[in-house]
């Protein structure tokens, strides 16, 4: 298993925790939630392909042990009955028609093969056996020869048809085209082939280490594509996710999977860039991207441990030691990277635009998205004014049935037709129709039935109606001007893909908050082009289902910052601060301006407060706040917003209590307690000295006693004065004489 490093890790807890809600979001989808185990990823078009052959009886008739015929001669063929009812079949009979005339031109051939048995051209029945019964799930063969005169040298194919009947009643029938190897055409036709290498549908923008190690296995699901193509006449259309899956692991990559990946840079084929991870071009345009959808990064997803001196890895454009980026994880030498191919009958008007916008210039049209044009003509053509290359609405779908065939019968029967439409084509017919040049492509099949991929490409190498061709040479062809058949994608789709943009921008608006936004936008932008993959587009409750998780996890990205809800706040201060606590559920730092809106003028709110969280942690922050006029309660709206002012989280609402008049209340009650104890100490001091005085006068008086008393004995001179009415006034004491020596008394000061 690969290091992986802790912050990823911790950011997947953190959308784990979310996953139970998952179901609300789905309810909006228009979908329900639906387990999507490992065996849920199966190729799509398996998936289709069981569907349509669950039920019912199917008859193949094919060329015994060939793709192609000699006419004229006695004619082995295979018919096969396939029982996929829960019941057994009944003993029956299987006759052998053959066309009494020579299928001479594609309307031949349709009337053949599509038109009500009823209506077919003159037929000739060449033999008919008798069946034994057949138990339910169960297929048997039976061989027939067609006798020599039921056919012609001259004719270029074969009508031939079978059909099983039980108790008269007809239970199943099918036709097939032979072409007529005695017939060639000097001109044959050029045939160009885009196989998709793709994988199975998963919802990560990464492929995990398990699911590469698997998929590259000798029996693997990517092994066996790469075996199917390797060297073969057929230009690879490369998922930039696998190699950048790949590369992106460093030394903890699977062995089998670097192995894998020197083996396709080893391969001589052609090889262009489907979007990464095959992501739906024709539903971005139309849900209104300017331009297709790219990775951003992959920083993220990087352990450094992986990319060390020591073990010796690089990268094309990454020395072993140095960490990539995203340009050398996802390098490649394509032959063209102007190539888009959408998925089969999604393009609308104006898509090609959009395309263009994003440098992909030349579009890989399927065949059912341009009206048909009856002759053979060159792939390339000019659409709405853009390039394209449209594959041939009567090779492709042969081409298909046999890459998917379940069976030898089924494959020969597939393939018979895909040369029989190619003798056609180059004019086996005597007329004029070769010289163009046909594009075929193979389905997205994320690695089913390889092995039949690899059968047909070896029987188209040697017919001698057709000549390999270079997408290149497709491309290059003079092209024919076409039409567009408008063929936008279910609304319910776009409005799912609609919802999962708006996330996304959500998402990176939110990011600023991370010193390095791409630790988010990165992830996301990746695990939102692998739910756009063309993979899901068989699957749309998986998908539904899928994207309703994804949607979950984006709103806990967005969520993570958050305001914690507080309690009253009582503000008795004329100046004071408003604690507000911040929660950071991501596992990196957040750096977040807190906003304090109040109700009404009570408070007026100073100045916003910049603060950084550390990852995973709480962190309170004080926002200055000033008294206003009046006291009252006031409702505070603290709100988030990132350094460029993008909104985080909700705002939360804290109530506040102000009572500023309280701070001056009680100013001017310590103030007045203040004065009267100032005055107290005042008025004791005064009184204190009063006292001391008093005492001194006392001790003065008693030493002068004497002296008073000899001089109210002698006469005085002067007239007695009458006192005035009231009390009587000590004589103010005189300072005692000194004594030598005494000492001196002490003052009161």
């Amino acid at each position: 298993m690969p290091a992986e490093s802790t912050t990823p890790r911790r950011l997947r807890r953190l959308l784990a925790l979310t996953a139970s809600a998952a179901a609300t979001a789905l309810v909006a989808l228009g979908g329900g939630a639906i387990p999507l185990a490992v065996s849920d990823l199966a190729s799509p078009v398996a998936a289709a392909a069981a569907e349509e052959t669950s039920e019912g009886v199917r008859v193949n008739v094919a060329p015994a042990g060939a793709t192609s015929v000699s006419a004229g001669a006695a004619i082995d063929v295979v018919v096969e009955i396939v029982n996929r009812t829960d019941e057994p079949i009944d003993a029956g009979t299987v006759a052998l028609d053959v066309a009494t005339a020579p299928l001479s031109d594609r309307d031949d051939v349709d009337g053949w093969t599509n038109g009500d048995p009823a209506e077919r051209p003159d037929s000739r029945r060449v033999a008919e056996r008798a069946t034994a019964s057949l138990a339910a799930g169960a297929a048997t063969t039976l061989t027939f020869t067609i006798p020599a005169d039921a056919t012609g040298e001259s004719w270029p194919v074969i009508g031939v048809g079978a059909s099983l009947s039980v108790d008269g009643a007809a239970v199943a029938g099918s036709t097939a085209v032979l072409a007529n190897s005695r017939v060639t055409s000097p001109d044959r036709v050029g045939l160009a082939l885009a196989y998709p290498l793709t994988t199975p549908p998963v919802e990560s923008g990464l492929i995990p280490a398990e699911r590469l190690e698997a998929w590259t296995a000798p029996t693997g699901a990517l092994t066996r594509q790469l075996e199917a193509v390797d060297g073969a006449a057929v230009a690879i259309g490369l998922d930039p996710r696998i190699p950048a899956s790949i590369r992106v692991l460093g030394s903890s990559a699977p062995e089998s999977a670097v192995d894998w990946l020197a083996e396709l840079e080893r391969m001589p084929n052609e090889v262009f860039p489907l979007a990464y991870a095959d992501a739906d071009l024709a539903a971005q345009s139309q849900a209104g991207v300017d331009a297709p959808l790219e990775p951003l990064g992959f920083a993220d997803a990087i352990d450094p441990v992986d990319f060390s001196e020591g073990d010796g890895e690089g990268t094309a454009t990454a020395s072993p030691g140095e960490i990539p980026d995203a340009e050398a994880l996802l390098d490649w030498s394509f032959t063209r990277t102007d190539i888009a191919w959408p998925a089969d009958d999604t393009v609308a008007s104006g898509d090609l635009d959009v395309f263009a916008a994003g440098g992909l210039t030349t579009a890989v049209l399927a065949p059912g998205n341009v009206d048909v044009v009856d002759d053979p003509v060159n792939a390339a053509a000019t659409i709405e004014g853009r390039a394209a290359v449209v594959a041939d609405h009567r090779v492709t779908p042969a081409l298909r049935a046999a890459a998917d065939a379940a069976s030898d019968t089924g494959w020969r029967a597939a393939t018979s037709r895909v040369v029989a439409e190619l003798a056609l084509a180059a004019g086996a017919d005597g007329g004029t129709a070769g010289a163009a040049t046909l594009l075929g492509t193979f389905a997205r099949s994320g690695g089913d039935r390889a092995e039949r991929v690899a059968e047909t490409l070896a029987a188209l190498a040697s017919t001698p109606w057709s000549q390999p061709a270079t997408l290149v040479e497709a491309v290059g062809a003079p092209p024919v001007a076409r039409t567009l058949a408008s063929l936008p994608e279910s609304q319910q789709r776009l409005d799912n893909v609609g919802r999962m943009l708006a996330a996304e921008q959500s998402v990176e608006e939110f990011s600023d908050v991370l010193a390095d936004p791409e630790l988010l936008t990165a992830p996301t932008r990746r695990d939102l082009l692998a739910l756009l993959s063309t993979g899901w587009i068989p699957q749309p409750e998986e998908w539904t289902a899928a994207v309703g998780r994804w949607l979950v996890d984006r709103r806990a990205i967005t969520d993570a910052v958050s305001i914690v809800p507080s309690s009253t706040v009582l503000v008795v201060a004329s100046e004071t601060g408003i604690p507000i606590t911040i929660l950071n559920a991501l596992p990196y730092p957040v750096e977040v301006t807190v906003t304090v809106a109040p109700s009404n003028g009570r408070l007026i709110v100073e100045d916003a407060v910049d603060v950084t969280v550390e990852a995973e942690t709480r962190s309170t922050v004080s926002v200055p706040v000033a008294a206003g006029v009046g006291s009252g309660e006031v409702a505070l709206e603290v709100s988030l917003a990132s350094p460029d002012g993008t909104p985080v989280g909700d705002p939360v609402t804290v109530p506040a209590n102000v009572q500023a008049d309280w701070e001056g209340v009680g100013a001017a009650v310590l103030a007045a307690i203040a004065v009267a104890v100032f005055a107290i100490g005042v008025l004791r001091s005064v009184r204190r000295r009063r006292r001391d005085r008093a005492a001194a006068a006392g001790s003065t008086d008693a030493a002068d006693a004497p002296a008073a008393s000899a001089s109210t004995a002698e006469p005085s001179a002067e007239p007695a004065v009458e006192p005035a009415a009231g009390p009587a006034r000590k004589p103010a004491a005189e300072p005692a004489p000194e004594r030598p020596g005494a000492p001196e008394p002490p003052r009161n000061d």
